[in-house]
């Protein structure tokens, strides 16, 4: 699949605004390499799965998946250096709004859980490829290659500050943020919660203890 450089440019110009959006309702700071695997698994754009089915990201419909499919022709690399040819089920989507939300539904697989808390591109690309995204032994330098070769670092929010750590005990938000020298009132854990999630805050304890959970981790993002 080819395409040249000038059509890359034009697909990620596009394409970013739409993932950008989406990113930051989830909770992704690193959207570089995600745009990097646009551009690698839809061949920016061109592929008949990109362009037919809104599918940029080669994602497939695996044992559970409700949706919409098609069946294709793709090659796997299962021993390095040797690509085999299989048929596979990839997921469907009728526009590109919805396969990228598709893209960020598919990324809350366990496995890919590890993917909020990548620094920088490199290991954003590390990750994924370790979470088994694909079967590819050069998949993680493809992806660097292209963030590097497109300059996709400009679409990243590498400045996130979190809250110290939270290393006591309690089932309380307010009582954790108390601890730590943090402004407990409603109105700020509103605005705490809208920096790590994108539903509205209730103040509900499933709220909550999310957030309690992320600051005992160290992973509490600052507003």
């Amino acid at each position: 699949m080819g395409y040249t450089h000038a059509e890359a440019e034009k697909f990620i110009e596009y394409i970013a605004p739409i993932m950008l959006s989406e990113a930051h309702k989830r909770g992704y700071n690193i959207v570089s390499t995600s745009i990097a695997q646009a551009v690698v698994e839809g061949a920016a754009g061109t592929s008949t799965l990109a362009k037919v089915h809104h599918n940029h990201f080669g994602m497939k419909a695996q044992k559970g998946y409700k949706g919409e499919y098609v069946r294709m022709r793709t090659k796997e690399e299962y021993q390095k250096g040797q690509l085999v040819t299989i048929y596979a089920n990839f997921r469907k989507y009728p526009n590109d709004e919805s396969g990228i939300q598709g893209y960020y539904d598919f990324l809350q697989y366990k496995r890919y859980a590890n993917l909020k808390y990548a620094k920088d591109y490199k290991q954003f690309a590390e990750y994924i490829r370790a979470d088994g995204w694909a079967t590819s032994f050069t998949y993680r330098d493809n992806l660097i290659e292209k963030v590097e070769r497109y300059n996709l670092t400009r679409f990243d929010n590498t400045n996130i500050e979190y809250f110290p750590r939270y290393t006591d005990t309690t089932v309380s938000i307010v009582i954790a943020l108390e601890s730590i020298g943090v402004d407990s009132s409603f109105l700020y854990r509103e605005k705490i919660y809208a920096a790590n999630y994108s539903d509205k805050y209730k103040g509900s304890e499933k709220q909550n203890l999310a957030m309690l959970a992320k600051l005992s981790k160290g992973q509490l993002i600052k507003p």
